[in-house]
């Protein structure tokens, strides 16, 4: 992963990580999350798609304040994305990004319970701390002799 092109490194932690902790803002209580398998994230990072039932809590919350948080993360890698969330009626998307791991919840992507929620970033964030055994040996190393090691990579980007 490039760490000079932050929306490269950023894609690839969240096709590595597959699931996002979506966090959408409920009226009454502040901010609520769940994880949610991501759909399809383009490659420029412009937009990323999620499925849903249509009568879940997350689409009622993003019906009242479309302000969401992605948080990806997978090793010694994270990213987070701010954006804004819109749910999405299409049967064409629906087709293009269905996945049979869906027919949990759906009986195919003419279900019409299914609807898709369609993130913009607004926002982007990524963290690499590089390899565990390399982590691990900073770590002993700042332990025993107190010198502080490099963290690793992180940048944040407007998307």
């Amino acid at each position: 992963m490039s760490t000079t092109d932050p929306k490269a490194a950023i894609r690839a932690i969240i096709n590595a990580a597959h699931t996002a902790f979506l966090v959408t803002h409920n009226k009454s209580t502040g901010p609520h999350g769940r994880p949610m398998a991501t759909a399809q994230v383009d490659e420029k990072v412009e937009e990323l798609w999620f499925a849903s039932q249509r009568d879940t809590l997350k689409i009622e919350e993003l019906g009242d304040d479309d302000r969401v948080f992605l948080g990806y993360t997978v090793h010694t890698k994270w990213a987070t994305i701010t954006g804004r969330g819109r749910i999405v009626d299409d049967r064409t998307k629906a087709k293009e990004i269905w996945s049979d791991v869906w027919k949990n919840w759906f009986s195919g992507p003419d279900d019409p319970n299914l609807v898709l929620i369609q993130v913009i970033p607004e926002q982007g964030e990524y963290w690499d701390g590089g390899s565990k055994v390399v982590q691990m040996l900073k770590f002993a190393t700042t332990a025993l002799t107190g010198a502080k090691t490099s963290p690793g990579s992180h940048a944040a980007v407007k998307l």
